[in-house]
């Protein structure tokens, strides 16, 4: 029996572009209308699982997948640096980006 993984990214976003710890940012226009252009390209699959994200559900939903909310497939946690800039998280704590 062969098994074969198939791992997508979730779409970019407005905070992403701005390299940006924004938690759960919903995907935008663009990031919908890049993943709807790649829908023709996703193979068929058994079972598909996505991270519990609105983004994760938008990318899923815009490429055709019926796809289940895992848990364990959540983003981080990224504590008192949500909503915050790399730039600025890396001016303010410079130690605790290069760990």
């Amino acid at each position: 029996m062969t098994v074969r993984v198939m791992l997508i990214s979730p779409a970019m976003n407005a905070a992403l572009r701005e390299a940006r710890f924004a938690g759960d940012a919903p995907l935008d226009e663009a990031g919908l209308r890049h993943s709807r252009s790649a829908a023709a390209a996703t193979p068929a699959a058994d079972l598909c699982l996505r991270g519990p994200s609105r983004r994760c559900a938008a990318t899923a939903d815009a490429l055709g997948l019926l796809a289940g909310a895992e848990q364990a497939l959540r983003d981080w946690d990224m504590g008192r640096w949500s909503g915050a800039r790399l730039s600025e998280v890396s001016t303010r704590e410079p130690e605790g980006v290069a760990a």
